[in-house]
């Protein structure tokens, strides 16, 4: 998997993962980098007054972006399949990541048109389940492009790398937060590194 380092920054890693509260554009996207746009419905909740003028601020860097997390409620699949239904005219043809909430292994997904990611977020319990692992494979199955969000450590990560097709996968964390970003970074790309010698069981 490929790590997008959150807030941008100038790293040897695959992209930026940004939102409207990333202070400024960050170097990596203005020097042509991949990035992704999270919508905050984790951290602050999706405000729309604030997302969409920022998206708009981005419109110079849309041939770098690799998804746009369409607005969803944390934990639960139906409500964000309705805010799915809601929001998704109003991207105006940005890259759209569909996010996976708990539950979504008994519910379609949108039409496969409309987005192009799936964004495995939910709650640590159901991200870690196997349920969260067929929702990936029915995600592959229509081409879909497979981000993992929350993925800081060698556990979680692991256990994401054991499924076939994976080394194209991103994912993002925050462990900087806790650690900086010198030693998260020097962690990650060990982490993409001993990766390889992973089984794949699924």
């Amino acid at each position: 998997m490929k790590f997008l380092y959150p807030g941008g920054g100038q790293h040897n890693l695959y992209g930026s993962l940004v939102t409207p509260g990333t202070y400024g554009i960050p170097e990596m996207i203005k020097n042509g980098g991949l990035w992704a746009a999270d919508n905050q419905a984790f951290t602050k909740g999706f405000d729309a007054d604030v997302f969409f003028p920022w998206l708009d601020s981005m419109e110079s860097f849309r041939e770098n972006c690799i998804f746009i997390a369409c607005p969803d409620h944390v934990g639960d699949a139906r409500k964000t399949l309705g805010l799915f239904e809601i929001w998704q005219c109003d991207f105006d043809g940005w890259p759209l990541a569909f996010v996976a909430q708990d539950g979504q292994e008994d519910l379609p997904f949108p039409p496969a048109q409309y987005w192009s990611t799936l964004f495995v977020g939910g709650s640590t319990e159901w991200k870690e389940r196997r349920a969260a692992i067929g929702v990936i494979k029915r995600a592959q199955a229509l081409e879909k492009h497979v981000h993992i969000g929350r993925v800081n450590w060698w556990r979680r990560y692991r256990l994401f790398a054991q499924i076939e097709g994976s080394d194209d996968f991103t994912c993002d964390g925050n462990r900087q937060r806790y650690e900086g970003s010198q030693k998260t970074i020097k962690a990650w790309l060990e982490y993409q590194k001993r990766s390889r010698y992973v089984l794949k069981l699924w």
